[in-house]
């Protein structure tokens, strides 16, 4: 878990909850570093945060949001490959985690 530790969230309440669903679920752990890896590939700029921010009470227990600071083409274009990696290659449980790769760049380059 160390690997993953730099993802965890610094609000207590938040990183009991992000700790206790990645106990009870170690593989998550795995998957994380994987898809930490494919972001490292696709993106130049990026950070990832985890939560366990659900919407509705379908929606996975851990949340990942991979936040890309970069112009809007290269973002769209990225985030295009990556989704594909998420969606065909990744083999992951999507019912335990929701990854989303979100546009964080400068507002000026998608205009």
């Amino acid at each position: 878990m160390v690997a993953v530790a730099q993802f965890i969230p610094q609000d207590p309440k938040e990183q009991e909850s992000v700790l206790a669903v990645l106990r009870e679920h170690p593989e998550l752990q795995n998957f994380i570093l994987r898809a930490s890896q494919a972001a490292e590939e696709h993106f130049s700029n990026f950070s990832i945060t985890l939560d366990t921010m659900q919407h509705d009470d379908w929606d996975p227990p851990v949340r990942m949001l991979v936040w890309v600071d970069q112009p809007w083409d290269a973002f769209n274009t990225s985030a295009q490959r990556f989704t594909h990696w998420l969606a065909y290659d990744a083999d992951h449980d999507k019912e335990l985690l929701f990854v989303m790769p979100m546009w964080d760049g400068p507002l000026e380059s998608a205009r």
